[in-house]
């Protein structure tokens, strides 16, 4: 058979998996724009939540395939419908066509984020995974500074579809430099698919995560459609359980769970999830809401954890087998922890300068943890269990920011009415908070009205970041159960 060209193979996976990791801020800069020529302003936030759908619920059945067929025809199969999906979102015509090709864009783009770090892990062997992954983990870092960017020169000096076009030259690319490069010795056998959990999974995640992403929104958290939406997801998913228990070849393999190690990473990782969601989404809008910066103030105020995961990835990385997986996971576990508990003490008083410090730590916090799970769980696996469980933590982590930010959302908006209810200038007080984020409708506002919704929105914010650090804390403490023995890690 031939060899396998590991320099090609990483150079290709990162290509693609970089399209991946850009696409929330790339598309996010061109927005406004797009907006202006399709309309469907009030269907704004669906361009994104049918991408996330998308993308999370079919990670897992991404990772359980490329370990039934192979990581290199679910990689390049993924990496089809991401073309075909960027192409048709540049030719749409309406928000609702944009949507719905959001949502196949969405399809492709699950399965290069499933298979991407299993053909990594892979290729190396336990003692290399360390340094490559860091530094594969240093896209996601390099793709936060660069979306922005290269979405306002596209919208500046070409137009709102080449945001998306811009996929197809690298994603073809990356198809054909791994379509010679990376060769696999899979035996060949017949598989029984579990389609039943398959669908079960998709149902059930599907009705999960649309209630956490309109719920608040669209319907009140008890509203007949939530609360709907919430025990279809719980009885299907209990009918997935039942069924993944008895196939021969279930879609999840539920007994990798029964490994403290695995336990451990994604209960951890769920948790790291909700802090990271919750940092992205709600200290642009201290920013800019309180402290009454602009956008580009916002997107800067949190550049620091792009800047610290990268570089606690690539210098722990090379570092891992020498620390030991358990010390690199309390580290950035203690980093993560201690970070978030300090958030708490965010005041309009602080301003700029005491947020970003802290979010360098918390960044490099994130950058150690989840490099030491990804590379501990998959030595810890076989190959045909590698990518149900590379996939699954990332499943999981995607999971725990749809839970977090809910939760930190509701209890937000709950303080700020809390607050403001009865306020005789302030009728609807929501929906005059969000008056704050734009600077044009704040200068409208009278500044006594200006000071209350920002000190009813500080309060807000602070029980959000309270959660935060919840989690962050909660994080920290399950991490301080991570197996000790490292030993039995490297076997594969």
């Amino acid at each position: 058979m031939a060899k396998t060209n590991r320099t090609a193979v990483v150079v290709a996976v990162m290509m693609a998996n970089f399209l991946a990791a850009i696409d929330v801020s790339i598309v996010g800069t061109a927005m406004p724009t797009i907006i202006g020529t399709l309309g469907g302003l009030p269907l704004m936030s669906w361009v994104f939540s049918a991408f996330l759908l998308a993308s999370t619920v079919t990670v897992p059945i991404y990772g359980k395939l490329s370990d039934l067929y192979g990581r290199k025809i679910i990689f390049m199969f993924s990496s089809v419908v991401l073309i075909i999906g960027s192409v048709l979102c540049g030719i749409a015509e309406s928000m609702v066509q944009l949507i719905i090709y959001r949502t196949i864009q969405g399809l492709g783009a699950g399965g290069i984020m499933a298979v991407a770090q299993t053909i990594l892990g892979d290729i190396f062997s336990a003692e290399e995974r360390g340094k490559i992954q860091g530094w594969f983990s240093g896209v996601w870092g390099v793709s936060a500074v660069v979306g922005p960017l290269l979405g306002g020169l596209m919208v500046s000096y070409l137009d709102w579809p080449w945001v998306f076009y811009i996929n197809v030259p690298i994603a073809l690319a990356a198809i054909l430099i791994l379509a010679f490069a990376l060769h696999e010795d899979l035996e060949r056998k017949k598989h029984k698919i579990d389609y039943v959990g398959s669908i079960t999974l998709t149902v059930s995640m599907t009705a999960l995560l649309f209630a956490l992403l309109t719920g608040g929104n669209q319907y009140e958290w008890f509203s007949p459609q939530i609360l709907g939406l919430i025990v279809v997801a719980v009885l299907v998913f209990v009918w997935f359980l039942f069924n993944e228990r008895r196939v021969t070849e279930p879609m999840l393999p539920l007994d990798l769970f029964r490994s403290p190690l695995i336990a451990v990473a994604s209960i951890a990782n769920f948790l790291l999830g909700a802090v990271l969601v919750g940092i992205t989404s709600y200290m642009p809008s201290y920013a800019q809401g309180v402290l009454g910066g602009t956008a580009t103030a916002a997107g800067l105020l949190i550049t620091p954890i792009s800047i610290g995961w990268p570089i606690a990835s690539i210098i722990g990385g090379p570092r891992m087998i020498k620390w030991g997986y358990r010390r690199t996971a309390m580290i950035g576990g203690a980093l993560v922890g201690i970070s978030s508990l300090l958030l708490i003490f965010v005041t309009p008083a602080v301003g700029y300068w005491y947020v970003m410090p802290v979010l360098l730590v918390l960044g490099m916090g994130m950058g150690l943890t989840t490099l030491a799970f990804l590379v501990s769980v998959q030595a810890t696996v076989p190959w045909n269990r590698r990518g149900i469980a590379t996939a699954s933590l990332q499943f999981i982590r995607s999971l725990g920011s749809s839970v977090g930010v809910a939760v930190m959302g509701a209890v937000m908006n709950a303080r700020i009415l809390d607050l403001l209810r009865g306020d005789p200038d302030i009728q609807a007080p929501l929906e005059a908070t969000n008056n704050l984020l734009d600077p044009e409708k704040r200068a409208l506002l009278e500044p006594s009205i200006v000071d209350r919704l920002s000190e009813a929105f500080a309060s807000g914010l602070h029980y959000a970041f309270l959660l935060v650090a919840v989690f962050g804390i909660g994080a920290l403490v399950v991490t301080l159960y991570y197996p000790r023995d490292k030993t039995s890690a490297l076997k594969s």
